[in-house]
């Protein structure tokens, strides 16, 4: 964690020149600790990280920049910076030895830089990001979920030295979305197509938002749940509403799973590619709460079995935003 928090410091410093404007920081926590149910399992998809930096640019896009996508030269663009950690673990962390049929240990850490592209008049959104980093031990997902068990004085996982092997994380994400429906000002629906293609996921999806409450126009580079002097007042400074997503996958193969592209034969265990499901669903839904320059969101996840004799998944999710 230190070392993520000191990473966004040089980002932040490197950032905060007269060419670019920051605008939100956003801190971001998955776990199947916090689901609503209050039904914790440590298992699968344990535990996830992600801390992102939010700036709009005042010169054109240079060098990893350029490779991200602009919606039309109308577009109001929003660039980001991110470091994402997400660690996965079978069911009986107590265990040594390989647990064939479950989930592999896994943990992944990359970086991201992002863009996104919003055209409000049209009511459209193109968000684009590379992500660059590792699958394996330099993730420090061992280091990390040990850590934090010995804290909470939890049991210890002992099955990490069958990690799926080090490999190199190299993932480009497109997401494109769309206002379907807008009968009131409180109430809109969006839909979406998205895609993952690189070393870690290769998959298309759809999919569909609803959003009910008091909230600012989601095509808006602002609509992040803070208020920036930036955007002129024309911004609602309080927002308080409801938010329902769900979306259906198609899967190629992933890493997390399979083990990664370069390495996967090198793995002690992975899923072979007959076990992986080669479609599932994900379903969001929670709550955003959001004055002047801070806003909270808490949701639940659910994911359908991503392998044969898996289970579906919820896990909890708590997002802090902060306007700077």
């Amino acid at each position: 964690m230190l070392v993520f928090l000191l990473a966004m410091s040089a980002i932040t410093q490197g950032y905060s020149q007269r060419k670019n404007q920051l605008q939100v920081l956003s801190i971001s926590e998955d776990d199947d600790y916090l689901n609503f149910r209050g039904e914790g399992t440590d298992r699968a998809y344990s535990s996830g990280f992600v801390l992102e930096l939010f700036y709009t640019k005042k010169v054109k896009a240079r060098f990893i920049g350029s490779l991200l996508i602009p919606l039309n030269d109308e577009a109001d663009n929003l660039y980001g910076w991110g470091i994402t950690q997400h660690i996965y673990t079978p069911v009986e962390i107590r265990k040594t030895a390989i647990q064939y049929g479950d989930r592999p240990y896994s943990g992944v850490a990359y970086i991201s830089h992002s863009l996104i592209s919003s055209d409000k008049e049209k009511k459209q959104r193109l968000s684009s990001s590379l992500s660059l980093g590792t699958i394996g031990k330099y993730s420090f997902a061992e280091e990390i979920q040990t850590g934090y068990h010995g804290l909470v004085h939890y049991q210890k996982p002992k099955g990490w030295d069958n990690q799926i092997a080090t490999d190199v994380i190299l993932n480009y994400f497109v997401n494109y979305e769309r206002l379907l429906f807008l009968p009131d000002s409180r109430l809109e629906i969006i839909g979406n197509v998205q895609a993952n293609t690189g070393t870690l996921y290769n998959n298309l999806g759809m999919g569909i938002q609803f959003r009910c409450g008091l909230f600012n126009d989601y095509f808006s580079n602002y609509e992040h749940p803070t208020y920036s002097n930036h955007n002129g007042g024309q911004h609602r400074k309080f927002q308080f509403f409801f938010f329902m997503r769900t979306s259906g996958v198609a899967v190629m193969d992933n890493a997390t799973l399979q083990g990664g592209f370069f390495t996967n034969l090198s793995s002690p265990y992975t899923i072979k590619k007959d076990s992986v499901s080669r479609f599932y669903m994900e379903y969001e839904y929670g709550l955003v709460f959001a004055n002047k320059h801070l806003g909270i969101s808490a949701s639940e996840k659910m994911r359908t079995p991503e392998f044969k004799g898996s289970f579906s998944q919820q896990v909890g999710n708590i997002t802090l935003y902060i306007g700077l």
